[in-house]
């Protein structure tokens, strides 16, 4: 009588390890986009911020800072870690005493995000790298 050997085939694990690489190839890149939009998200709050010191920049001074450096900040441009966000004049209007915008670009893998734009008159969109935008 032959003894029973317990134990799975070589078959049974090619086949699982198999079954495992297509379930991984499907929810990787799921989870890479949860994570830039986590970062994303992150950024924004950041930006609110500074558009509320903006505004109280604006009540002080009767005009928006286009330099972050007046609004307290060590450097014209601020760095997150994922994110360079800096100031500008709005495009659409000729002065500091009308608006400012505030436009984050993405850095290291955060690069594939595209671009943030809030400004203090109400537009607040995301850029993605082929140039649509969306809402926020």
């Amino acid at each position: 009588m032959m003894k029973e050997i317990k134990g799975f085939t070589l078959l049974e694990l090619l086949i699982a390890l198999i079954i495992v690489g297509i379930i991984s190839s499907i929810a990787y890149p799921s989870y890479q986009e949860s994570v830039r939009e986590a970062k994303r998200s992150d950024a924004i709050a950041v930006m609110q911020k500074m558009l509320a010191s903006e505004e109280k920049y604006f009540i002080d001074n009767r005009v928006y800072a286009d330099d972050l450096k007046d609004l307290g900040l060590d450097a014209s441009t601020y760095s997150t870690d994922y994110y360079d966000i800096s100031a500008s004049q709005c495009s659409s209007l000729a002065d500091l005493s009308l608006c400012v915008e505030l436009t984050a670009l993405g850095t290291g893998d955060q690069q594939k995000d595209g671009k943030i734009i809030m400004n203090t008159i109400g537009r607040s969109v995301h850029v993605d790298a082929d140039g649509n935008e969306t809402q926020l």
